[in-house]
């Protein structure tokens, strides 16, 4: 056996230990005490140890409240995973009564080896009344009680939510919404992380004039729209009205739509879904070409394909995953110079595969970079050094640590990436400029050592320079090196994703939309690391520059995709991706995950991953609101953020994103392009007393002018229906965002 090993270590890397024992500790949290139904302060957090007394990470840890859970008190997330130091970390919502709460920590599999933390619930927020018991939209409701937080307590009217015009711990004071049904409506009030008991009033709704100010604005659902509602039309009033979709389909579905203002007419305007000269493809990838800085093409369609291919794949491993009994593979010393075998898949299909050698030729503390024999000399050892330090000192702190650890099936302390030219090789030469290429992936079943294909690890694959085209179409080193670090950092989030929706919590993975729309946050943030090292003006050639050079991989896909998206926001979806993801669909996930994460902070990418849930409920259950809300008010906010010549503070925090200036970013991005627009919003105009129509897809928007009156204009009576006046299904999410412009 000695001989054996010493003979594989010549060749292969060498084993160097198998299984382990591990005990917990407790690490914070414990004897902490909040209000009943709240959420406690800090989180429960254990360290998982091995036998040897060191930290184990990417270890599964199971959080299970052993005492009030009667009462209601449950675990936000009954899973976690270790980090690097041996962390995991939980929250626990206290139940409804007042009383001690018990919650045992164990690792997966092995109850016996838990710890014991424990919390204690105090006094909850409760309502004790309201007056008066029937209400109208636009009446000041008085609820008294005790437990509020004043003015910061939201207020909840069936599905609808407002904060407190006023108030203080036993009193609020709060205006009654436009729109809800009629009849018994449950109200109940939010006070920190603490839900009171429900109190039910009787809502009489009625037709009012909705008064907006300049720059304040209101959602509101399409099926109380034209019963509830007019708009004042005070001499020179202007508004942008948004006709949206806040809903997901399996495919886009088109629905014609009509927004009307005042007496329906047959005249009116129609809803355009693109510009009368819609920007091309090719233009497109010129554009990106020049940006990039190279002659080469540019990735394309055949990234997106296998990115969807991947996860369509991985969405069809996830039942082995959850099937597969837990294992733990020998831990492996990873010795520069050292080779093994990968299996890599030949074509964008992804189901057949090839055998192919790598040396090692990097290792740090995270990661290891194998180099396929064949391109030996792809790299020299000064470029792998510095690609190799971009990706351990930066990109992968930047993927942890805003979405959470990955997973370690080959207990060696590292994510390995594999340079190939089996990638660039993905995409034939002649193909190239039609189709683009591949950069690097990330592949789920690398997560599933029983499954055929597997290579057993956490393991991400890029191409190598190929100056000639010997495999592909051709790429210099400098540009290659651009590529596959924002890929690099793109593909993490996946591979994250993957462990903790599938491997850890044995769900499904996410979906295609947040799945890729949180892989664009991945770049973004990524940027955001050299924008904060290089001010203005450092790190730029020029001083027209908004972003350093050293930002530009990351954040310059990013904000082509949000131009073409916001320039034919009605044909490209949010939240219903056509098949892979187009440039358009991929910029509006970007947009709505960033100012997402910018109105419930950036912790929300992470609560996002780590979690069995996905889609709209996993948005609905992090952010703590109806989807729809979000929706209408992310439509609202892609118009109003940076308004020229509006103080950023005279528009609310909520209709704008917090870390970007939309206007000049889109400016900058239309003046690089050559593009005629420095805003890609054309708004279309909504006839007083007329209609304006046009096709919509589930998560779309699309945006209207209405105004400015006369001083004869009456109120104008909003509606929105479908084409031939049929009502919408609650479950399409039709809404109608009205902001107020002058």
């Amino acid at each position: 056996m000695l001989a054996l090993l010493a003979l594989a270590g010549c060749v292969q890397e060498r084993v160097l230990a198998a299984g382990r024992a591990y005990r917990l500790a407790v690490v914070s949290g414990d004897g902490q005490a909040g209000p009943a139904g709240g959420v406690l302060p800090q989180p429960l957090s254990v360290v998982v140890r091995d036998a040897a007394d060191e930290p184990v990470k990417a270890a599964v840890v199971v959080f299970r409240v052993a005492r009030g859970a009667v009462d209601g008190a449950a675990m936000i997330d009954s899973l976690a995973v270790t980090d690097g130091a041996g962390i995991a970390s939980a929250e626990l919502r206290l139940g409804a009564q007042a009383g001690v709460v018990e919650v045992s920590a164990f690792p997966l599999g092995a109850e016996d080896r838990g710890v014991t933390l424990r919390a204690t619930a105090g006094s909850g927020p409760d309502i004790t009344g309201v007056l008066p018991s029937t209400v109208g939209p636009g009446d000041t409701l008085i609820i008294t009680g005790r437990g509020f937080v004043g003015a910061s307590s939201v207020v909840e009217f069936g599905t609808m939510r407002v904060r407190a015009a006023a108030g203080s711990a036993t009193e609020l004071r709060v205006v009654v919404p436009d729109c809800l049904p009629s009849g018994a409506t449950a109200v109940r009030v939010l006070s920190g992380s603490a839900w009171t008991a429900p109190r039910s009033i009787q809502y009489a709704a009625r037709r009012r004039a909705l008064s907006l100010r300049p720059y304040e604005a209101a959602v509101l659902g399409a099926s109380e729209l034209g019963s509830c509602v007019s708009l004042a039309t005070d001499t020179g009033a202007e508004y942008i009205v948004i006709p949206q979709f806040a809903s997901r389909g399996a495919t886009p579905t088109p629905t014609t739509v009509r927004v009307s203002a005042g007496a329906l007419t047959t005249a009116g305007a129609a809803l355009r879904t693109s510009f009368d000269a819609p920007l091309s493809r090719p233009s497109l990838r010129t554009t990106l070409r020049n940006a990039l800085g190279g002659e080469a093409p540019v990735p394309g369609d055949a990234q997106a394909q296998l990115d969807a291919t991947l996860r369509a794949h991985e969405r069809r491993l996830a039942p082995a995953a959850r099937a597969a009994a837990p294992s733990i593979a020998p831990m492996l010393a990873l010795t520069v110079g050292g080779r093994r075998t990968f299996q890599v898949f030949t074509s964008l299909a992804g189901d057949q595969f090839a055998d192919a050698t790598g040396e090692l030729r990097f290792v740090g503390e995270h990661l290891g970079i194998y180099v396929d024999t064949a391109t030996r000399t792809a790299y020299t050892e000064l470029e792998l050094q510095r690609l190799g330090a971009l990706f351990e000192k930066e990109l992968y702190h930047v993927a942890v640590e805003n979405f959470g650890p990955e997973s370690d099936i080959d207990r060696n302390g590292k994510v390995l990436v594999f340079l190939t030219p089996r990638v660039n090789a993905l995409v034939a030469a002649a193909d190239c400029g039609a189709r683009g290429f591949v950069t690097g992936f990330f592949y789920g079943r690398d997560l599933l050592p029983s499954t055929t294909g597997s290579n057993n690890g956490e393991i991400f694959y890029a191409l190598v320079p190929d100056p000639t085209g010997r495999y592909s179409c051709s790429h210099a080193s400098y540009d290659t090196q651009r590529l596959v670090a924002s890929t690099f950092v793109h593909e993490m989030q996946h591979m994250i994703s993957f462990f903790h929706h599938v491997v850890a919590r044995g769900g499904e993975p996410e979906e295609h939309w947040i799945n890729e729309g949180l892989s664009h946050v991945a770049e973004e943030l990524a940027s955001r690391v050299f924008e904060a090292r290089y001010p203005w003006p450092l790190g730029r050639v020029t001083l027209e520059q908004l972003f350093p050079d050293s930002a530009a991989p990351f954040i310059s896909q990013q904000l082509m995709n949000a131009y073409v998206f916001l320039n034919s926001s009605a044909a490209h979806s949010v939240t219903t991706f056509w098949g892979t993801g187009s440039m358009e669909e991929r910029g509006a996930a970007w947009m709505f995950l960033r100012w997402l994460g910018d109105q419930k902070g950036e912790s929300m990418y992470r609560r996002l991953v780590q979690t069995s849930l996905t889609g709209m409920a996993n948005i609905e259950a992090r952010a703590g609101e109806p989807f729809a809300a979000l929706f209408g008010d992310f439509s609202v906010a892609l118009w109003a953020d940076s308004l020229p010549g509006v103080p950023r503070a005279a528009v609310a925090s909520r209709y704008r994103f917090a870390t970007r200036n939309l206007r000049q970013l889109m400016a900058r991005q239309a003046l690089i392009s050559g593009w005629p627009n420095a805003w890609p919003v054309v708004p279309v105009r909504v006839p007083f007393g007329g209609y304006a129509e046009g096709s919509l897809l589930q998560g779309t928007m699309v945006y209207g002018t209405l105004g400015p009156f006369s001083p004869a204009s009456p109120p104008a009576v909003l509606s929105l229906t479908k084409s031939a006046g049929g009502v919408f299904a609650a479950s399409e999410g039709a809404q109608l965002g009205v902001l107020r412009i002058r």
